[in-house]
């Protein structure tokens, strides 16, 4: 019985979307804070003092000088070099901008969260994805997250939805487990 156990254990995870098998190029695991270029993240991560002072926190920090570092970072398409060709896995939400004959889709942006690009303002150009993937995706629901894998190359690419820095041709696309 425990073989049996182990032997399923062991099959389920080859099953997972996150397995790599051992003979294909490795595949990195990815956030969506990785794809910051280190510039962008460490603006971020040290955001200038804000008051309640102003009308808009953008107006503030414009007037001040003391944010440009942070805005820029909030609308960057500098991209992270240490991920540029290397076949990656990420979670997201899909924004279909294709379909094919059986309305899979078969072109769209992958985001961080849900409503990116359609119900929000976009997220800045290296936070967004543009996903190719010829055999297409049964997208049931706008609401669910997937799990994209592929080769990420740097690209800009850009439509009425938004632009974005990165382009990645899908190899898998997954419903994300949680």
């Amino acid at each position: 019985m425990q073989k049996l156990l182990t032997l399923l254990i062991f099959s389920l995870a080859l099953w997972s979307p996150l397995a790599v098998s051992q003979d294909q190029q490795d595949v990195l695991a990815v956030e969506w804070v990785d794809l910051l270029s280190k510039a962008d993240l460490d603006a971020i991560m040290n955001p200038p003092e804000l008051t309640h002072d102003g009308y808009g926190w953008q107006d503030q920090l414009e007037e001040s000088g003391e944010g440009d570092a942070y805005l820029k970072a909030m609308q960057s398409a500098d991209v992270n070099p240490d991920l540029i060709n290397k076949r990656i896995l990420i979670p997201g939400f899909i924004v279909p901008t294709a379909y094919n004959d059986e309305r899979k889709v078969t072109e769209f942006f992958l985001v961080p969260f849900f409503g990116a690009c359609i119900h929000l303002p976009p997220p800045p150009p290296n936070q967004i994805i543009y996903v190719t993937y010829e055999r297409g995706v049964q997208l049931d629901n706008f609401y669910d997250a997937h799990v994209v894998n592929g080769m990420l190359s740097s690209e800009m690419v850009e439509n009425e939805l938004a632009t974005s820095a990165y382009r990645l041709k899908a190899e898998g696309v997954s419903l994300y487990s949680y």
